[in-house]
């Protein structure tokens, strides 16, 4: 079974919701000690060392007896599927101007490789595994990878109610997942 927990933007805010977040994402792996990969392709590259070490340090501050591996994803297509083979949790940090959905396309088989792990979306890493999702940059709604048969509206709140109304209406039906700043949703197929 894959768990994927899905986070509706900003989780670099130091907040009760996001050390919530954090807990459920370590927490998922039911091991001691525990691999992560972390996609920074939704950011230009000159912000994935920053990005990095916040969430590194997010993780190894966590008191909860688990050690963690943790790694930055490659851009190199070989070693990135490797990556997704050593990782327990695979998370797919947010951003904007980046390669996410085309370095994602280029493994092919991605949705094989993830099952029976966690993988973690926040923002547009949460998108891109929807079918469908409304980008709040482009103010449109896109096809991501249908990983999961839903659509998603990240950074969700009460004033959005024509975009969703958008979204509802968008090709098939599907249930919407509006996610809040800070705020996650878990599903596990």
């Amino acid at each position: 079974m894959t768990k994927f927990i899905l986070h509706g933007g900003n989780s670099d805010r130091k907040t009760i919701d996001n050390d919530k977040f954090f807990l459920e994402v370590a927490n998922s792996a039911n091991k001691e000690k525990v691999n992560i990969l972390c996609i920074y392709f939704a950011r230009p590259e000159h912000r994935w060392d920053d990005s990095f070490q916040e969430d590194k340090l997010a993780f190894l501050n966590l008191e909860i007896g688990k050690s963690f591996d943790i790694e930055m994803a490659s851009l190199d297509t070989g070693i990135f599927r490797t990556q997704i083979n050593w990782a327990d949790i695979v998370y797919i940090q947010g951003g904007r101007k980046g390669c996410l959905k085309e370095k994602l396309l280029e493994l092919e088989n991605f949705q094989e490789l993830i099952q029976n792990k966690v993988v973690v979306g926040i923002s547009a890493g949460a998108n891109i595994l929807a079918k469908y999702y409304y980008s709040n940059v482009a103010n449109e709604i896109r096809e991501g990878l249908g990983v999961l048969p839903i659509k998603t509206f990240c950074h969700y709140n009460e004033e959005n109610a024509l975009e969703i109304e958008k979204l509802e209406s968008y090709k098939e039906k599907l249930p919407i997942c509006r996610i809040p700043e800070e705020k996650y949703m878990i599903f596990e197929i």
